[in-house]
């Protein structure tokens, strides 16, 4: 009974941090998002939205303002998850992305699109693009996660396995924002991916989880202002969302499932160059109507 008795005391001091951490997410969330979109309308950081409406164009501020006062609650309180060093590179990769998307938010155009236009102003006019400087700065973020995390897995580590790695960091960085065309969209892609990786997870599981759940507590906050287009989610929500997809395959999947991921990460960037996303998933209908969920009927 006595040994009974410790278990359950154990986990449910577990529980207890667990749940703590949520509130804090879910406290610290309700804060900033009315505290950031008002800052967002004052100064002026606006941008029209597909419709032509002019609404704040960096609501994922609020990802960059949130976690590291998650992370330091972890740090602080020993909750599971937060007792690694991980910890401290998921810190690092969340805001170096964020700030990479953030100045696209702030300084860049709509003149040049895709990766291939982007590669074009460097090469042939000498520009250096916002868009650019983001795919070689997030390119060095996921470099230096995947040859941190290889260190601390292996003393050996596999340059193949660095490379798998980076590439998938990445690229699923830029994939949740080749989504960020309509309200709720980038979010929908990202909790579904989340759902994916998180059944088909095989390894680390409790290990890394509760690094993510405050991520999903405030995009499921977050998420009905976008669908109402009371704020746009901007390159500084996407790729950090993006940023954080890539960080699950690489610490949850196993090899086998890291190369599915690539492979599919790899199509859609390369898809993304030939057809349009909206018009794809306007043809079809079961996909219509899981993009128009929780939208208002005429956008």
């Amino acid at each position: 009974m006595e040994e009974l008795l410790d278990f359950l005391l154990a986990n449910l001091y577990i529980l207890l941090r667990y749940l703590s951490l949520l509130t804090v997410s879910i406290l610290l969330t309700l804060f900033f998002l009315t505290y950031l979109t008002r800052f967002q309308i004052e100064s002026d950081l606006l941008k029209p939205n597909y419709r032509g409406e002019k609404i704040p164009a960096a609501g994922g501020l609020v990802f960059v303002a949130v976690l590291p006062f998650t992370v330091g609650f972890g740090f602080l309180f020993a909750v599971n998850s937060y007792v690694t060093v991980q910890a401290v590179l998921f810190l690092i990769v969340i805001l170096g992305m964020g700030l990479a998307g953030l100045m696209d938010d702030c300084f860049g155009s709509h003149a040049v699109k895709g990766f291939k236009g982007h590669l074009k102003a460097l090469l042939k006019e000498g520009k250096m693009t916002t868009g650019c400087f983001k795919a070689i700065f997030g390119g060095m973020i996921a470099l230096v996660f995947s040859t941190a995390n290889s260190r601390l897995t292996s003393f050996q580590p596999n340059p193949w396995l660095v490379a798998l790695d980076f590439m998938l960091v990445g690229l699923a960085a830029n994939i949740i924002n080749l989504f960020d065309l309509r309200p709720g969209r980038a979010g929908k892609v990202f909790l579904i991916s989340f759902c994916a990786v998180f059944l088909v997870s095989n390894m680390n599981f409790e290990k890394f989880i509760g690094l993510f759940l405050p991520v999903l507590v405030i995009l499921l906050i977050y998420l009905p202002r976008d669908l109402k287009s009371e704020l746009m989610l901007g390159d500084v929500g996407s790729n950090l969302l993006g940023a954080v997809l890539g960080m699950m395959m690489v610490w949850m999947l196993n090899v086998f499932g890291k190369i599915i991921a690539l492979i599919i990460c790899l199509a859609l960037q390369l898809a993304a160059e030939k057809v349009s996303f909206s018009e794809l998933i306007e043809k079809y209908g079961p996909l219509r109507y899981l993009d128009q969920l929780g939208r208002d009927q005429d956008d």
